[in-house]
């Protein structure tokens, strides 16, 4: 009894203690995102048109399937670049940052990074995806690579390839991915529907914004904090203040 009686406070205190990470201003119940998921600092309206956007892009079963072989075909691309790489020209780390060899397609030294920036992605390298696919996937990627210039496209179509090496020559695991993915959005949104009718956000009147980061010094370029909602810095040698 004492422990549900917490965890009835706990939830409470946490309903009552932020606002939505996108539109600031209102309390999330999190009926449709769950208490345990990454998504529960979001009210329920903001998480509605985040999948409304998303169904969008999904709206055709077309239009992912297209997506999904991009994405194969840019994943493939990245491995081969990986996989030629000699190694960074100053400390001769293998280890690239994952997040400029995805989107800027060059290949950035991760440690090399780190002691520049003092922060960076997640580090990747040919050595680490070659262990990943031998674990979760059983197929040597070198092999892949040479022999067959491309990749199953998921877990599932590497064992087909590993019972039946013709498996290739009429594989139609992308289009089943594709479909999956197509029904789960679709389906989702329609869920999303139905229980935004029972949503219990809160709304305030008032947009809450973030008290650090909005001025800096020019001189020392410390973070001066707003001293009210309106992001107003006070100025003790103002007459009105």
């Amino acid at each position: 009894m004492k422990d549900l009686l917490k965890e009835n406070n706990q939830q409470k205190h946490q309903f009552k203690s932020y606002y939505c990470a996108k539109c600031r201003q209102s309390k999330p119940c999190q009926l449709l995102t769950g208490w345990s998921s990454e998504l529960k600092n979001y009210c329920c309206q903001c998480y509605y048109e985040g999948e409304r956007d998303r169904e969008v892009e999904y709206s055709s079963l077309e239009k992912v399937l297209v997506s999904k072989q991009k994405e194969r075909v840019r994943k493939i691309r990245q491995l081969q670049i990986l996989r030629g790489y000699l190694g960074c020209s100053e400390c001769g780390s293998k280890e690239v940052d994952a997040y400029n060899l995805y989107v800027e397609n060059k290949l950035v030294c991760q440690p090399c990074l780190v002691r520049e920036t003092g922060g960076s992605s997640s580090p990747i390298s040919f050595l680490g995806q070659r262990k990943w696919f031998q674990k979760r996937w059983r197929i040597n990627l070198d092999e892949w690579l040479t022999n067959h210039q491309s990749l199953p496209v998921n877990a599932e179509c590497a064992r087909e390839w590993l019972k039946d090496k013709e498996h290739l020559s009429n594989c139609a695991c992308l289009e089943q991915e594709a479909k999956e993915v197509y029904l789960l959005v679709n389906d989702n949104l329609k869920r999303c529907q139905e229980q935004l009718k029972e949503c219990q956000c809160e709304v305030s009147p008032k947009v809450r914004v973030d008290s650090d980061d909005y001025a800096w010094c020019e001189k020392c370029k410390v973070s001066i904090s707003a001293a009210s909602k309106k992001r107003v810095i006070k100025n003790r040698n103002d007459p009105r203040f």
